[in-house]
């Protein structure tokens, strides 16, 4: 148990509070109960001997048959490919970087108070009543009272899924732990192989994801590059490609008004932050006018939330070639809307992009410009 180990970097779903984490070889592994705790706890990279210490404390057992049993699940997973052995455990300023970034992360898919959202969720429309005289004890204890619901909640927030709308209008941001996981990932390659350029999210709704680039650039002492956030500021524009229209894909405001927040409330999560400085820029408009003559220069990360066809398609048409060699372009519907992969798979056939789409989870996808 002395080695270091950190969990791959691999696309994970969730299935019915189980864990499916993918092999690099495309199979999938279920982690439940301790294996899925181990998972978790493996985030950033962890000795041996702390994970036994952290297991110990949460699992009943003697130290011996949980050290054994840990060696045992982490000699599988590492074989696998699921785990990898590090160099060292963090310690330090490294160690209270990731500190920081771990907390920034629930801060903005709101794990931190997440029984408020059913406390919100019951005083807007009651699941069911409780027993009379007990409101009040029933909004204190609701997560224990419905474990249920908890985990359905906690779940969603994991890998960004939309329960009742909830995830989407009370927390600074909708796409969950897997992908912001990801998106750290993306810029520890884009800091540590020096790839040049600005962090850029087109589709930011109230910015959460553009707030937690801002902070990976903080965090790891490279503030001299900017953080852009391009948005209409006022909803989705009206469908008006066919792929669309063909399935109705309205999500202006009239219909969706929780995607829509305008740039005062964006800077405010910001600053709400702490992170609202000279080398942030809002980029107003729809991505058709805004995006091609902007003064974005270069690119070492591009992460695209337009939902729509003819958006994500603005967005590679005006964006891609400023990408660096080595930089990472995400997307996060590809997977949840049929016109979003389409105008995907039409650009990179187009352009003879032949570089490996990586999942994130269950509609993230992501690949590294290679040439």
């Amino acid at each position: 148990m002395n080695k270091t180990y950190r969990r791959a970097a691999v696309a994970v779903f969730l299935q019915k509070g189980s864990l499916l984490v993918e092999t690099p070889e495309g199979s999938q592994k279920a982690l439940d109960g301790a294996g899925k705790r181990i998972w978790e706890l493996l985030e950033y990279p962890t000795s041996g001997e702390e994970l036994l210490r952290r297991l110990e404390s949460e699992f009943a057992g003697d130290r011996e048959t949980i050290g054994r049993d840990v060696d045992r699940f982490l000699k599988e997973l590492v074989s696998l490919g699921l785990v990898d052995v590090a160099a060292s455990s963090p310690t330090g300023e490294e160690a209270a970087r990731n500190r920081y970034v771990w907390l920034l992360k629930r801060a903005l898919v709101n794990l931190i108070y997440p029984e408020h959202e059913l406390r919100l969720e019951y005083l807007e429309n009651p699941p069911f009543k409780p027993p009379a005289g007990s409101r009040q004890v029933f909004l204190r204890d609701i997560g224990r009272i419905r474990p249920d619901l908890l985990e359905e909640l906690i779940d969603a927030k994991t890998d960004g899924r939309i329960r009742n709308d909830f995830v989407t209008r009370f927390s600074h941001t909708m796409v969950g732990l897997a992908r912001l996981d990801n998106l750290e990932r993306c810029a520890e390659t884009v800091f540590r192989e020096n790839i040049p350029g600005d962090f850029l999210e087109a589709g930011v709704c109230q910015g959460g994801a553009a707030v937690f680039m801002r902070g990976l650039q903080v965090a790891f002492g490279e503030a001299h590059r900017a953080t852009w956030a391009a948005d209409s500021f006022r909803g989705l524009p009206q469908p008006s490609a066919e792929a669309d229209i063909a399935v109705g894909a309205d999500f202006s405001e009239t219909r969706q008004p929780w995607l829509s927040f305008d740039g005062e409330a964006v800077t405010e999560n910001f600053r709400r932050y702490g992170l609202l400085d000279e080398n942030v820029f809002l980029l107003p408009g729809w991505f058709s006018e805004s995006l091609t003559h902007s003064p974005v220069e270069r690119l070492a990360i591009l992460r695209i939330d337009a939902d729509l066809y003819q958006s994500t398609r603005d967005v590679l048409e005006s964006l891609y070639d400023r990408v660096s060699v080595g930089g990472f372009v995400i997307v996060d519907d590809y997977g949840a809307f049929a016109p979003c992969k389409k105008a995907v798979d039409e650009f990179r056939e187009v352009r003879g992009l032949r570089e490996p789409l990586n999942r994130i989870d269950r509609t993230g996808v992501y690949w590294k410009k290679r040439a």
